[in-house]
């Protein structure tokens, strides 16, 4: 599945399922976030061609869903504006739940794209997976991922206090969820 999408700024951008020439793109922007130190509980990049590689064989194996989002304008791997992956649940009797993570280039932040990431990889988890709820975690200090996350529907259902210590301080981690059933009613397309 692919929709074309004009956001804030007026620049056509193309949001659709990974494909393998994208990870490059997709570990650089997540190295990117890493670097800013402030929204992943993540204190070292990744690198190597290996791990990225291997990262991307696990989603395929495991079926989950990464979704991103492509300017065709730009070059690779600077093309790849932002991801949303939704991964699968460790435990057995969870299989029904997927776990959210998204990123948004910071120059491509505020411009609709955040929204439109995790709005195809729910509606694609419950297609493809069966999904029946997403859950995902913030940083508390991260108001516009928060702010975001709200206005699509997810629910707070608990924080936990100092969860992460980085640069020199606690950092607390707010856990949302929504029912994708709840989602689609509220978001029909």
């Amino acid at each position: 599945m692919e929709k074309i999408i004009e956001i804030k700024n007026g620049e056509r951008i193309i949001i659709r399922h990974i494909e393998e020439s994208d990870i490059d793109g997709v570990w650089s922007n997540f190295n990117e976030v890493i670097d800013e130190a402030i929204y992943l509980p993540v204190l070292f990049p990744v690198r190597s061609q290996y791990e990225k590689h291997s990262w991307f064989n696990s989603l395929k194996k495991e079926n989950e869903i990464c979704i991103v989002a492509v300017n065709s304008n730009m070059k690779a791997p600077f093309n790849i504006l932002g991801q949303c992956e939704i991964s699968n649940s460790e435990w057995d009797a969870a299989t029904h739940i997927g776990k959210l993570g998204v990123i948004v280039k910071s120059d491509y932040r505020n411009l609709g794209i955040g929204f439109h990431l995790i709005d195809l990889a729910i509606r694609e988890s419950k297609r493809i997976n069966k999904k029946e709820k997403i859950i995902l975690s913030s940083f508390t200090e991260n108001k516009r991922a928060l702010h975001l996350y709200k206005k699509m529907g997810f629910k707070i259902v608990g924080v936990r206090k100092r969860q992460f210590y980085m640069n020199a301080r606690y950092y607390d981690e707010i856990l949302m969820e929504i029912w994708i059933d709840d989602y689609l009613a509220n978001n029909q397309v």
